[in-house]
């Protein structure tokens, strides 16, 4: 009677142990299927957020592509070209004047750096060009910029960090009239250096040639001065 009892309280435990790992596994089962459908849901939703995201980034590259050509093309020539010609990269010609400097031939005095053309006589009619309404100017081929500097060490001068010797060349495109003008101003530039012998001579021009600046000449001042 015992044993049956026993027997039966066995098999009942077995029974009962059997549904409890019956039912834990199809618990994990469920887990499992959850956690990969959480999981595939989510590389989901991550692969179409990166499929947008790569949707505007070729949106972006076909404008970007599209304006490159337009401007290849030249439908932008015109505000490129009046950048670059700002900027003092692109060459200008129209009217203008040519003013000539040269070393006073005088011999006497003390001090002979006085008869001399100094960095600051230069920088006078430059000046004075742009005041009178100059487009473009250049002294002896070296285009005047924004960043130009013309600097003088004893009897040499250096315009965009390139040596310069009289007789000196300035030329500047503009109306020609109100250049020399300017320059013939009373008590202006030429009656300034005409008292020291120093040559200066004002030529109108119909046609005259400002070339472009060159990097070539920033590179040369940048190596001097380090």
């Amino acid at each position: 009677m015992i044993r049956k009892q026993y027997s039966a309280a066995l098999t009942a435990t077995c029974v009962i142990l059997g549904v409890i790992i019956g039912v834990q596994v199809n618990t994990v089962k469920q887990q499992r299927m959850t956690t990969e459908n959480q999981r595939l849901s989510e590389a989901t939703a991550a692969l179409n957020q990166l499929q947008t995201e790569h949707d505007v980034l070729q949106e972006q590259n076909k404008a970007l592509e599209k304006t490159l050509k337009e401007y290849q093309e030249g439908n932008f020539g015109e505000e490129m070209e009046q950048l670059l010609s700002f900027a003092g990269l692109t060459e200008v010609s129209g009217t203008g004047v040519t003013v000539m400097l040269n070393d006073s031939s005088t011999k006497g005095g003390s001090d002979m750096n006085a008869y001399l053309v100094h960095a600051e006589d230069l920088l006078a009619v430059v000046n004075e060009l742009y005041a009178a309404g100059a487009e473009a100017v250049s002294i002896n081929g070296q285009r005047m910029v924004g960043n130009s500097a013309i600097t003088c060490a004893g009897s040499i001068v250096m315009v965009n960090g390139v040596r310069v010797a009289a007789p000196f060349e300035i030329k500047a495109v503009g109306e020609a009239d109100v250049l020399d003008s300017a320059l013939h101003f009373p008590g202006g530039v030429v009656d300034n250096l005409s008292p020291w012998g120093i040559e200066i001579s004002v030529r109108k021009e119909a046609a005259v040639t400002v070339p472009a600046y060159t990097q070539t000449a920033l590179f040369k001042q940048t190596e001097e001065e380090e």
